[in-house]
């Protein structure tokens, strides 16, 4: 049971300040594009090419969570007033 709680936790981190945690997600998603991109033009080879589009696909979908986790908040503190 704790090993479900810590990747669930994983899934929600940043949920306190859920808007600006996807904008960090975001940028890191997008530096780590660029970054693809130059080690490519560069010419090096490896396991990087699958590895890091990968973990930047990775960040745009928790950033995509966190902000529908602060769209669900906000529409609860609408309700709410």
């Amino acid at each position: 049971m704790n090993e479900y709680r810590s990747v669930k936790r994983v899934f929600t981190l940043g949920s306190r300040h859920p808007l600006q945690v996807a904008l960090v997600r975001v940028g890191v998603g997008i530096w780590l594009l660029c970054l693809t991109a130059s080690l490519s033009h560069s010419g090096y080879d490896g396991v990087w090419p699958w590895l890091l589009p990968a973990t930047a696909a990775l960040h745009f979908i928790l950033a995509y969570r966190l902000v529908r986790i602060a769209r669900t908040r906000r529409d609860r503190g609408a309700r709410g007033a």
